[in-house]
């Protein structure tokens, strides 16, 4: 009986100690709700990882499955996704193009996804962005925490709107808050189909700047392979036209 009674014993520490383990080896990314890069399904009841869905959503995960490290993904306003690494208190965020800024606490992995930083206006709008009197008379907006912010910003744009999110964005434009706004195609493009107004709008395409996720050097110190294992799976988990990449992928 006591033999049983320590057996038990036994195998309840080993259970214990296996949850804990894997908890520890636990990653934790931030990032926001943006649809069509990641963003919770129409159906979704538990507002969980498993609703969290998209372009780039789905490339992390898949990812992750094929690592087999447990993941959680928290959802939170994109200023704060980067500040929440900044400080420790997530392991990475995603999906993000490259920063100078963001390069001194984090490290960029592999392209998850494609975005072309693409200039929207109203149609009856006569300013050109690739015109050279575009930056002096053109009043522009960006989303609070995006990279094309601050490269408006540091670019000397005259910056009229800096809301939370690209949908706010858009409607900044469309009252004319606005001449112009600087925004991911992907998101947008979806914005402008889900709302009716592409005939509204006219685009001018201004840069390509390709996504990954950044994960934080203090994980990356204590994780050294992580990075490298990550980046190697990557390519089995993008869909090849997705990045225009050739069709067989090794």
């Amino acid at each position: 009986m006591k033999y049983l009674l320590h057996l038990s014993v036994m195998c309840l520490l080993w259970i214990s100690y296996g949850i804990s383990a894997h908890a520890k080896n636990k990653v934790v990314l931030s990032t926001h709700n943006l649809c069509p890069y990641g963003c919770y399904s129409e159906d979704a009841i538990l507002l969980d990882n498993s609703n969290f869905i998209g372009l780039a959503a789905d490339v992390v995960k898949c990812v992750f499955n094929k690592m087999d490290v447990p993941l959680e993904i928290v959802v939170v306003p994109w200023a704060r996704a980067q500040r929440m690494v900044k400080n420790d208190q997530a392991d990475g965020f995603f999906a993000a193009s490259q920063k100078s800024t963001r390069d001194e606490f984090a490290v960029m992995s592999s392209i998850i996804a494609e975005q072309k930083w693409t200039w929207y206006l109203l149609l009856e709008n006569s300013l050109n962005p690739v015109e050279s009197n575009f930056k002096k008379k053109a009043i522009v907006g960006g989303f609070i925490g995006s990279n094309m912010l601050k490269w408006m910003e540091e670019s000397g744009y005259r910056i009229g709107a800096r809301p939370l999110n690209s949908e706010r964005l858009l409607k900044m434009l469309l009252g004319k808050r606005v001449d112009a706004i600087l925004a991911n195609d992907h998101v947008m493009e979806a914005l402008l189909q889900s709302y009716g107004l592409k005939n509204r709008i006219k685009t001018f395409v201004s840069n390509d700047k390709p996504l990954g996720v950044y994960f934080s050097k203090t994980f990356l110190a204590k994780r050294p392979l992580f990075l490298a294992e990550f980046n190697r799976h990557i390519p089995s988990c993008v869909s090849p036209t997705s990045l225009n990449w050739p069709e067989i992928i090794d």
